[in-house]
């Protein structure tokens, strides 16, 4: 989640062993979409149902420009208390739904879940109708989405509703009981949702996309004309040559449309046809030269930029960054 936030609300990738926020970075000035926006005469709103100051999340709000932080605090109602991450999803859900409809629009907000986490439990009233199934995770999973259901049954109401882009997505994978989602790319894999009511954002796009995408994709869909430093790029963008970064256990990973390369700081370790080979038993390090020496150059140059914008501090829209295409 440390990592998932930076990457999803600012477009910095996790490509260092400690997460932005808790890093000897973590007090950057960084655009985000919460500062964009800001300058876009919007509002910056986070909801978290945890207790404030859990994560880092309020302080690195206070980096990211937003205006307001509502927490578990702020809820005020330990009857909601789960006993473990803070307030269920489906109260805390609608306490967002009921503050965002006093918001003046234009509006930016954030809204973080927390029921579909360890120990995988759901409230005791529901106990019958979220059963154990293969993997306990399951049960919590399908709570959060029953909470998310009536979330969007009472937002469908209100006014600000046909006139809002939302987007859904994951901090970060949960376990799983397909073995594709315990390797190096399948750990890595959650869904990304954009939806406006009755607009053409229709169908599935199945292109490689990153955390790192949602930001520019949200300015472009919401026609900002702003400039901003982003790792990114706009994901409905067919033109462009979409990849994504991630880094585990000191190793860096850059995923295209047809490989994954593995390299550990020194030399490039690993190369993937991921569409033959999504199990990735099947090392081409050496055998596919033209696509290991393309993804191995992006990849460096990508490191180099990120490790040298974060020491010195040049994480902003003054220092726009174009990542060119392999």
């Amino acid at each position: 989640s440390l990592e998932g936030i930076p990457a999803i609300e600012a477009s910095v990738p996790a490509l260092m062993n400690e997460s932005f926020i808790t890093s000897a970075y973590g007090s950057n000035e960084i655009n985000s979409l919460a500062g964009v926006l800001k300058k876009n005469n919007f509002s910056a709103s986070f909801f978290h149902g945890g207790t404030n100051g859990t994560m880092g999340f309020n302080d690195f709000c206070r980096v990211a420009g937003y205006d307001a932080y509502f927490g578990k605090t702020e809820y005020n109602n330990e009857k909601d208390y789960d006993g473990n991450w803070g307030i269920w999803d489906e109260e805390f859900f609608q306490y967002t739904a009921q503050k965002v409809n006093t918001m003046q629009s234009p509006f930016f907000v954030t809204l973080f879940s927390l029921s579909s986490h360890h120990p995988y439990f759901v409230p005791d009233k529901y106990a019958n109708q979220f059963k154990d199934e293969e993997l306990p995770i399951y049960k919590s999973i399908r709570y959060t989405d029953f909470s998310l259901k009536k979330f969007f049954a009472t937002v469908s109401k209100m006014s600000w509703f046909n006139s809002t882009l939302f987007v859904i997505t994951a901090d970060h994978t949960g376990i799983s009981d397909d073995v594709y989602f315990s390797n190096s790319i399948g750990c890595f894999a959650v869904p990304i949702i954009f939806y406006r009511h009755n607009s053409n954002l229709k169908g599935k796009i199945s292109q490689i996309t990153q955390q790192i995408d949602i930001m520019p994709t949200v300015l472009n869909l919401l026609k900002i004309k702003s400039s901003f430093y982003s790792f990114g790029q706009n994901a409905l963008d067919s033109s462009y040559s979409h990849f994504a970064v991630n880094y585990s256990n000191s190793i860096y990973q850059i995923i295209s449309e047809n490989y994954l390369l593995q390299f550990d700081g020194t030399k490039t370790i690993g190369l993937y046809d991921i569409k033959q080979d999504s199990l990735l038993q099947n090392n081409l390090v050496g055998k596919k030269i033209t696509a290991e020496m393309l993804l191995s150059d992006k990849l460096k140059a990508i490191i180099q930029t990120y490790n040298h914008d974060l020491i010195y501090n040049e994480m902003t829209d003054s220092n726009k960054l174009k990542i060119g295409n392999p």
